[in-house]
């Protein structure tokens, strides 16, 4: 590390994700520049048959490597993951929800840093987050909500944890304007997600377009995404008046959310469940105005109620009608507001802002670099503890797509 340092060559992150569209691989995507600026050079790792299999090359850059790209065994992609750690001068890991690099943690060099990211609000979500066991120097947790869980839930050690959001890049999105909406006009609201309700929640939106009727409140709805409930949700908003103004999109690209963010006032979150979504911080940096459920720790964190956006009960469609009505309602105020959300989301989440709270942790584990037992010997290799159950479930899982796919396409 030191002849890297006196070279002046960025200290090299490697972190577990494929290149597609996700949350994991949008972290990648939207802190590798500006963590690069801070002198750490953010690599994106797949490994193995699986991952090369899910690799979109639309999504892939410079800064991603594919290895071990034709083999199903771990314990292979583990060592050569760990071989090229070695090669490339890997100072810190980040194995997210990655197989072979979680895996491959106990047969690291001890030189080498552990870093885990709590991303996910679900069981396996906090259980990988702890694979690393004793080689985990520090944690990141999204939200409170996240790293409350793993305390209280996994007991995970409550100082090795340390709350930085996700980070999104303002750039990406106009300046809110200063032309005051013009009274009796529609509220214009959107979504932006996938199309199911499990997690989304999106067949509350019918719910609550159907209350905002009930208050005559004119609007227009965009719907962004795509998903299993999309056929469902059509149909329960064809019983409205408002359907006409209703239009969906489909899944749209990174580079399209900022324009279509930029012609939405008010943005739906009606998610069960998060971790640090990325889409609502998107609308937010884009100076839209988030009405949501609470989800305890994770919207109450990102949202100030009442001053960044407004927080509604889970599951009171009602309210959360009235709330969209009282907004309409002060159409006056709408440009200021929106201004300030944007400040706002710039202030707290813009990707230079996190970046720099990530170099903070890497400096400060450099400061103090910890003793570790030898790396495991490679006859000793296990697959991580929370994957092992799955191998032969996610093998089989994986060839029947591959015939499924080879089928449809014969």
């Amino acid at each position: 590390m030191e002849n890297l340092q006196s070279l002046n060559l960025p200290a090299k992150i490697a972190y577990g994700s494929v290149p597609k569209d996700g949350g994991t691989f949008t972290f990648y995507k939207n802190q590798r520049k500006a963590l690069l600026k801070l002198g750490y050079q953010l690599i994106c790792v797949s490994i193995g048959l699986r991952q090369s299999d899910l690799w979109d090359p639309q999504f892939a850059d410079e800064g991603c490597v594919l290895l071990a790209k034709n083999t199903l065994s771990v314990k292979k992609q583990a060592k050569t993951f760990v071989d090229w750690c070695v090669k490339e001068n890997i100072r810190f890991v980040i194995g997210v929800n990655s197989e072979a690099i979680l895996s491959a943690i106990p047969h690291l060099p001890t030189n080498i840093s552990v870093i885990s990211r709590a991303a996910n609000a679900f069981d396996h979500g906090y259980k990988i987050v702890l694979s690393g066991g004793k080689r985990i120097e520090q944690i990141v947790a999204l939200t409170p909500r996240l790293r409350d869980d793993l305390v209280n839930q996994y007991n995970a050690d409550p100082n090795i944890i340390r709350i930085i959001p996700n980070g999104i890049d303002k750039y990406r999105f106009l300046p809110v304007g200063e032309l005051p909406k013009i009274e009796n006009t529609p509220l214009k609201l959107g979504f932006l997600g996938r199309l199911e309700h499990t997690q989304k929640g999106v067949l509350h939106i019918p719910v609550i377009l159907k209350y905002l009727e009930e208050l005559n409140i004119p609007y227009t709805l965009k719907i962004a995404g795509k998903g299993k409930h999309k056929l469902q949700l059509i149909n329960e908003l064809k019983s409205l008046r408002g359907f006409e103004n209703i239009e969906f999109l489909g899944a749209i690209t990174p580079q399209e959310i900022p324009g279509f963010l930029n012609e939405v006032d008010v943005f739906l979150f009606t998610s069960h469940f998060e971790g640090c979504p990325n889409a609502l911080l998107e609308a937010m940096m884009a100076g839209c105005i988030p009405v949501s459920w609470l989800i305890d720790g994770i919207t109450d964190f990102l949202i100030h109620d009442g001053e960044t956006g407004f927080i509604i009960p889970m599951d009171d469609s009602k309210k959360f009608a009235e709330k969209l009505a009282e907004i309409h309602e002060n159409f006056t105020l709408l440009p200021l507001f929106r201004k300030r959300i944007q400040q706002y989301a710039q202030q707290h989440f813009d990707s230079d802002v996190c970046a720099a709270k990530y170099a903070k942790m890497f400096g400060e584990i450099n400061k103090h670099p910890l003793n570790f037992e030898q790396p495991k010997s490679w006859s000793d290799f296990k697959i991580d503890e929370n994957f092992s159950s799955l191998q032969y479930e996610n093998q089989f899982k994986f060839w029947i797509k591959k015939v499924i796919k080879f089928v449809k396409n014969k």
